[in-house]
């Protein structure tokens, strides 16, 4: 009769040789891993970032140490609709989002601005867009809205400051200016979103002014002015949400912070935003995805 205890015993140290061969795998190609990008300079580093970010529309701004959206993203050609926010939080991103919807030259234009964690990312949001048409206010949640084109892009500067603390300061002439902070963590409530945005003009500028007036139940009267063709908009509050979607959220977030937790572990003893990201591609490049789990992230390449 066969001995269980000596197939028990052998089972054991079969499982403790595959763990160790394991453990000796992982470690040898995470130090590989480790001086492939200690052996890179900061420009090939940058260069590979980029190539890698492309795909999913955005790019690295060294001098901030933050991603942002390019101008020729992909999600350009997908406009906005108000759905792409209401199933936001279902792809890991809970944000405060403040629409600011008028009429100008003939039809009905959308500045939007947002400001909260996405995935593993603290970011913040301006986006410009137009319908092409006026849209009566009741059909504005279930409007379509196109990126402006080039010409009309209005140059747009913009502040997202965490506790205090900046996260990114941008600036540019674009139809989505956006920047995210990769591997922080923050409530929507931590941080303040500071805009001002430089029409082509004063009347659409007066225009957009208008539209802040009539959002004065989503933004207070004292967070807004306007000086000949520009508007600053100060978004340091929070919206409210119903209890079911509150506690969604919470959850949401939860997962967020266990998620930013692993990362920076996972990425430990790297700092900086181009070696920890370089160091997951390295190690778990299906995970890129997940790190660039921004808006439309579900759509890209």
């Amino acid at each position: 009769m066969p001995d269980f205890n000596v197939i028990k015993i052998g089972c054991i140290v079969v499982i403790l040789l595959v763990l160790l061969i394991a453990a000796v795998i992982i470690t040898v190609k995470r130090e590989k891993s480790k001086r492939k990008i200690r052996r890179m300079c900061d420009a090939e580093k940058i260069q590979l970032l980029n190539e890698l970010a492309e795909p999913f529309g955005f790019c690295y701004v060294p001098c901030e140490d933050v991603f942002t959206s390019r101008e020729d993203a992909w999600q350009r050609k997908q406009g906005y609709e108000a759905l792409y926010d209401r199933a936001a939080v279902g792809a890991g991103m809970v944000f405060d989002a403040l629409p600011i919807y008028f009429d100008y030259a003939g039809e009905t234009w959308l500045i939007e601005f947002w400001k909260g964690q996405y995935g593993i990312n603290t970011g913040g949001e301006v986006g410009v867009y137009h319908a092409g048409k006026v849209v009566p206010e009741r059909y504005y949640r279930i409007a379509h809205f196109e990126a402006v084109e080039d010409q009309d892009m209005p140059f747009i500067q913009c502040r997202l400051d965490r506790r205090r603390k900046k996260v990114y300061f941008l600036q540019k002439r674009h139809w989505w200016l956006t920047g995210f902070g990769m591997g922080t963590f923050s409530r929507p409530s931590d941080l303040i979103l500071v805009t001002t945005i430089r029409f082509q003009n004063e009347c659409m500028a007066e225009a957009f002014f208008e539209g802040l007036k009539r959002a004065k139940g989503k933004i207070p009267g004292n967070k807004y002015r306007i000086c000949r063709n520009e508007v600053y908009v100060r978004m340091d509050f929070c919206m409210k949400h119903k209890f079911c979607a509150s506690v969604w959220r919470c959850m949401v977030q939860a997962w967020n912070c266990f998620c930013c937790f692993l990362y920076r572990l996972f990425t430990h003893p790297f700092i900086a935003a181009p070696d920890r990201l370089l160091f997951l591609y390295y190690q778990l490049p299906w995970c890129l995805k997940h790190a660039f789990r921004m808006r439309g992230w579900k759509h890209g390449k």
